[in-house]
């Protein structure tokens, strides 16, 4: 089960009817679990989800300005590489040294870690994948995605 939860003066909630609904769920079944019964929990706290949806909408600017990057997806592997947000790894095969991305998945990063790779990925794009985009033009073409313009 996965869901967003919120600390209410009730206890825990659900962030969505669907993720109230799946915590009400495993809260009933915490109820009737007999003893020695073992769970394997994981837990985070988000991050800003606006920010994380700022990413997707400069990923979507990319994907629309860019002749290389035709997707979200395509662009958000350039970008992170552009960023420096990556490993070095030897490919077995050549013995060449390879960049391998990391992820960005919320439990992958806190909001700290990600407000630095956002900040580096905006200045990645401006400078090596949109480079004749001023900063300007990418903050509203960023917002208009943002307000489901594009």
């Amino acid at each position: 089960m996965k869901a967003m939860l919120i600390k209410s003066a009730e206890g825990l909630r659900g962030t969505t009817p669907a993720d109230h609904d799946a915590w009400s769920r495993f809260a009933r079944k915490l109820e009737v679990m007999k003893p020695g019964t073992c769970l394997r929990m994981e837990w985070s706290r988000p991050r800003n989800g606006p920010q994380h949806r700022r990413l997707f909408a400069l990923l979507q600017v990319v994907a629309e300005n860019s002749e290389t990057y035709g997707t979200p997806e395509q662009a958000l592997i350039a970008v992170k590489l552009a960023a420096g947000y990556c490993d070095d790894a030897i490919d077995p095969r050549t013995g060449n040294t390879v960049p391998v991305v990391r992820s960005i998945r919320y439990e992958a990063m806190d909001q700290q870690t990600f407000e630095r790779f956002y900040a580096a990925a905006f200045e990645a794009v401006l400078q090596l994948i949109l480079p004749a985009m001023d900063r300007a033009t990418l903050k509203r073409l960023i917002a208009m995605v943002e307000e489901g313009w594009a």
